[in-house]
């Protein structure tokens, strides 16, 4: 899998929503629910990513440093 299409792809912790990422989590949300509002094709959700990928980034970005698999777990 090349690298553009593993960072266009929801995160297994999605659609979590975390305070420390409240600003970045709303803006990705707002898109994603914006483009991909059923419209009869079955791609839409896979465009709304496509369209929503600068928001996608900072939302993984903030919220894989508290729960993604970058995150540093205290024991």
């Amino acid at each position: 899998m090349d690298a553009s299409k593993a960072d266009s792809r929801l995160p297994e912790y999605f659609p979590l929503k975390l305070k420390k990422c409240t600003e970045v989590s709303e803006q990705f949300f707002s898109c994603y629910e914006k483009e991909s509002f059923p419209n009869g094709d079955p791609s839409v959700a896979k465009a709304a990513l496509l369209t929503c990928h600068e928001q996608l980034i900072a939302y993984k970005a903030c919220m894989d440093k508290f729960v993604g698999p970058k995150a540093q777990f205290k024991r």
